[in-house]
């Protein structure tokens, strides 16, 4: 219990700061440390995290072009989960966990519980296909009893760096039709976190 705690106050500090994708880096492997010393960092030593926001800003660009945003889209959800449908229940163990995305009219304050679950933009690009993710969750075999733990970390973190670092060179067909939108990612079975507003000017805290 005690490490989920540090887990979800490391996410949320994470999300205050808004570092850029060195600074997160850093900032993810010291937390994993921390936190989850089990976990050998070498399984993420060969990641590229500039190739890796490379690949989250482009399948933003793919998804919004292809399928933009409706009118009455208020908030952005970006969900973690397995796209191969493998992963064990219990120990998390199995399948190939990416982000999804979609939009929804509703705000998290207006709809605190269950916000992120009503659809009104599921893009026909939804699903992700970042490298990182697949090699994180292939790395999880090796740990069955930390699994669930090692992804609130590593992959809710990591999605959480990548959208405060990839919506500059798209933003602005994000808000066509709105001055703002809230943005939140996580598992819709855990933790929910809202990543902040976009805005003009950028990613800002709510």
């Amino acid at each position: 219990m005690e490490r989920i705690k540090k887990i979800d106050e490391f996410i949320i500090s994470l999300i205050n700061k808004k570092p850029d994708i060195e600074e997160g880096k850093r900032l993810i492997y010291d937390a994993i440390k921390q936190i989850i010393p089990i976990y050998n960092i070498s399984s993420l030593k060969g990641l590229d995290f500039d190739r890796t926001l490379i690949e989250f800003e482009n399948w933003l660009v793919q998804t919004v072009t292809s399928d933009p945003l409706p009118i009455s889209c208020k908030s952005i959800w970006f969900g973690l989960a397995d796209v191969t449908n493998k992963e064990d229940a219990t120990t998390g163990v199995g399948g190939e966990i990416q982000m999804t995305i979609k939009g929804t009219k509703y705000l998290p304050q207006t709809r605190p519980k269950d916000w992120y679950k009503k659809d009104l933009w599921d893009a026909t690009s939804k699903t992700a296909e970042i490298k990182a993710f697949k090699t994180i969750s292939n790395s999880l075999k090796n740990y069955t009893e930390d699994a669930q733990d090692i992804q609130n970390l590593v992959l809710v973190s990591l999605a959480a760096l990548l959208i405060i670092n990839g919506f500059d060179i798209i933003k602005h067909e994000f808000l066509i039709y709105q001055n703002s939108l809230v943005i939140g990612c996580g598992y819709e079975t855990g933790n929910q976190y809202i990543v902040g507003k976009l805005v003009e000017d950028g990613l800002i805290n709510c």
